[in-house]
């Protein structure tokens, strides 16, 4: 939204812009369900060993998608009442078929795959309009990291996924090194020295010098939208167990198993959306807080990558109830669950929860899941699933204390805590 536009209420409504609240249309909800679709498709890299290869491409692949989602997630968030429904249906039927070819690829598809992602970057950088500049997160329109993608039309793998990498490098260069509001300054500059050119000539048109203009996030309505993005990926793990759980044999192991996960993601879910990063967003949001979009934006990928990775080892594991697992899948189940943890912790320490904090439970549960992912081949579905749920219910359980919903106990004291009910 532009600065100086005050927001329109939606037709039919009573509300002011001051007191209408704002929350994803069922357009933003569709578009999120096709994104988690396709990373769901990348469960089938971590049926393999996986080799150090398959790993970084499911890495990269998932970025793809992550990055495909927040610029055309950014754009609703900007534009509001006047998304333009055509585009993002667009976009939706184009993060359609980089799903479709997920488990082409790396044998097949691989082209197709980089050719849609380029056609739907490159389409989101004009989304915005003439003189538009969003300054909160630059990357959405400096789409340097989309050449290495387009060059990799015309190579072959693995180089290919190299150039992919890069692009993908680029682009969390770009998110960190471009600051939005230097942006925004030198381009008016410019536009200034060629005012100044341009009056020299007695043809100059006052009227048709353009204006740049700063336009910003809503960030109440993009922490629901993360919070939302959360959910659905969780929900695919959901889908998963249940699936898996459908083709099996129910013995007292297997549902023992299937019910040990469904507690990691339940848990998951309280230690993201109650305890954790989307509700301290938007509590901070409701204050007026100025929290950088770059490391908000990086954190949310690094938390939803972690946890469509151990949601795909939950199903995975259930797959295979029986006997030991594959190195895969105890590495998609552990090492899914390290990212979370050390995401969680890196982000805890930067909001200024403290070190004493991320050592009561995000790096130790960081480094235990790291072990267990050494272990995992050694080890059958259950007790690794059960070590894993055991890892996600202690810090829930200090999360929990340490907000005084232990009775009449009010915890330790611990810094920004988020009140309760802000995570509604």
């Amino acid at each position: 939204m532009v600065d100086e536009t005050p927001e329109t209420p939606d037709a039919g409504s009573t509300e002011t812009s001051g007191t209408h609240e704002r929350h994803a249309s069922w357009m933003e909800l569709f578009f999120d369900l096709v994104a988690v679709a396709g990373i769901g498709q990348l469960t089938h890299l971590l049926h393999r060993g996986p080799s150090l290869g398959d790993v970084g491409l499911y890495v990269v692949l998932y970025l793809a998608f992550w990055m495909v989602w927040a610029c055309i997630t950014l754009y609703g968030n900007i534009a509001r009442d006047q998304t333009r429904v055509a585009l993002m249906l667009a976009a939706m039927l184009g993060l359609g078929l980089m799903a479709a070819a997920v488990p082409g690829i790396p044998e097949r598809h691989a082209t197709t795959f980089a050719a849609v992602y380029v056609l739907v970057r490159l389409g989101s950088e004009h989304l915005w309009g003439r003189g538009k500049i969003v300054v909160d997160w630059p990357t959405v329109q400096l789409t340097v990291g989309v050449y290495p993608w387009l060059i990799s039309l015309w190579v072959s793998e693995p180089a290919k996924y190299w150039l992919w990498a890069v692009g993908l490098v680029l682009d969390l260069w770009v998110m960190f090194a471009v600051s939005g509001e230097r942006m925004l300054a030198e381009a008016r500059k410019r536009l200034r020295a060629r005012v100044r050119r341009a009056e020299r000539s007695p043809r100059f048109d006052p009227g048709d010098v353009p204006e740049f203009e700063a336009v910003h996030a809503d960030p109440a309505h993009l922490g629901e939208r993360l919070g939302l993005f959360v959910i659905i990926v969780l929900g695919e793990g959901v889908i998963a167990i249940i699936t898996a759980l459908g083709g099996q044999a129910w013995t007292a192991a297997v549902l023992g198993l299937a019910f040990a996960a469904f507690v990691i993601l339940a848990g998951l879910w309280a230690l993201t959306l109650l305890f954790g990063f989307v509700p301290r967003l938007m509590t901070e949001a409701a204050a007026g807080a100025d929290e950088p979009w770059q490391r908000i934006m990086l954190t949310h990928c690094g938390i939803t990558g972690g946890l469509a990775t151990l949601a795909a080892g939950l199903g995975l594991a259930l797959d295979h109830a029986h006997g030991h697992l594959s190195t895969g899948v105890g590495w998609a189940l552990c090492g899914g669950a390290a990212c979370y943890f050390a995401v969680i912790g890196l982000s805890g320490v930067r909001s200024g929860a403290g070190w004493r904090w991320t050592l009561v439970w995000p790096l130790p549960c960081a480094v235990l899941a790291v072990l267990l992912g050494f272990f995992a081949p050694h080890l059958t579905a259950l007790p690794l699933v059960g070590a894993v749920a055991a890892l996600v219910i202690w810090p829930l359980l200090w999360e929990t204390w340490a907000a005084g919903k232990w009775g009449n106990s009010s915890g330790p004291d611990r810094p920004r805590r988020v009140p309760r009910g802000s995570a509604a």
